[in-house]
């Protein structure tokens, strides 16, 4: 009985070691694994902010939740996974108070629809850089699309500042001609009606007659 005992207890601890030996290697694995993935998005983590036109540049810079927001995503962790994903942790808190924190100025609804899409593809790299077994080529990817949401922003700002010189630039100057015409053809007839009206035709008119 107790050598049947000892029997069983001896196949339970060698498949104990064995179910641990292949934990290990698993494990071996997904460290290498993630050590190469961290290696590849050092590589790929730049984020562009484009230079600014002077007017947005100022408003920008008294922007206190987008100059966070800027910093936080122009560091890149250097030592491990783990700073990444604290790093994205912390990027995606600063994302959430853009859109209700974007000045007045530049808060059209094209930038707050660019502003929640940026905030959508934080999330996102947020979730899946979390992740156990991570997935390099999305990660990869959705940097690459906040960089592209980056840009729309600007591009979006560009377009404010634009529009808003076209009155001056074009609108008024077209307004302002066609009060000059204006004027200048009711004067014409004012005058024209006055010579018609009055009891005294001009000298040149009399003379023509006789």
């Amino acid at each position: 009985m107790k050598q049947l005992l000892y029997f069983i207890l001896a196949c339970v601890l060698l498949v104990s070691c064995n179910d641990f030996d292949e934990q290990a290697k698993e494990a071996e694995k997904l460290a290498q694994k993630n050590e190469l993935v961290f290696q590849n998005i050092s590589k790929k983590w730049n984020f562009n902010f484009p230079q600014a036109q002077p007017e947005i540049e100022k408003v920008l810079l008294s922007w206190n939740e987008w100059q966070q927001f800027q910093k936080e995503m122009q560091q890149n962790p250097k030592t491990s996974l783990l700073a990444f994903q604290m790093k994205v942790k912390n990027v995606s808190g600063k994302a959430d108070t853009l859109v209700v924190t974007v000045p007045e100025k530049y808060n059209s609804p094209q930038v707050r629809s660019r502003l929640i899409t940026l905030n959508t593809k934080i999330k996102s790299l947020d979730t899946f850089i979390h992740l156990q077994d991570i997935p390099e080529k999305r990660v990869i990817q959705l940097i690459e699309e906040i960089n592209t949401e980056i840009n729309g922003v600007y591009k979006q700002w560009n377009e404010i500042v634009i529009k808003a010189a076209i009155p001056k630039e074009i609108g008024e100057d077209e307004m302002i001609r066609a009060l000059d015409t204006t004027r200048n053809a009711n004067s014409k007839l004012m005058e024209e009606k006055m010579e018609l009206d009055s009891p005294n035709p001009p000298k040149n008119k009399s003379k023509q007659q006789k």
